[in-house]
C-alpha cells in the first residue's frame, strides 16, 4: 500500500438501514508522513461520534513512530504520530511528530450513516 492509503475492511449498518443509523467503519491506514493522515469517511457517515486508533503490528513498535493518537474533524479522523528525541526534563524523552510514511495504522469510526 502506498502513503496514504486507506483500506475499508468492514462496513456495519448497526440496527436498522435508513440513513442517519450508525454505522460502523473498520480499516487501516498508511501514514503519509504529512501529520496529520487524514481518513476521510464522508462517503460513510455524515459525522464522527468516535474513533480508534492504533498501530498494527506484534513486535515493540521502536522509536519512530512509538505511538498515535488521533483528532476528530467532520467526517474525518486525522491520525498523528509521534517519535521519541532524547532530552527532554531530566533526560526523559521528547516526543515529537513522526515523518514516517510506511506503518501501517489500524481504525474503527462510528457515526451516522449517510
Amino acid at each position: 500500500m502506498a502513503a496514504g492509503d486507506v483500506v475499508i475492511v468492514r462496513d456495519t449498518m448497526l440496527g436498522d438501514r435508513r440513513p442517519g443509523a450508525s454505522r460502523l467503519i473498520v480499516g487501516t491506514v498508511t501514514l503519509d508522513g504529512g501529520n496529520p493522515t487524514p481518513i476521510a469517511l464522508a462517503g460513510f457517515v455524515t459525522a464522527i461520534d468516535g474513533a480508534v486508533v492504533g498501530i498494527e503490528g506484534s513486535a515493540a513498535t521502536g522509536a519512530d513512530p512509538n505511538q498515535v493518537t488521533s483528532a476528530i474533524s467532520g467526517t474525518t479522523v486525522n491520525v498523528y504520530a509521534w517519535k521519541v528525541t532524547t532530552g527532554g526534563a531530566a533526560g526523559n524523552p521528547t516526543e515529537v511528530a513522526s515523518s514516517n510514511n510506511s506503518r501501517l495504522i489500524n481504525f474503527i469510526a462510528i457515526g451516522p450513516s449517510v
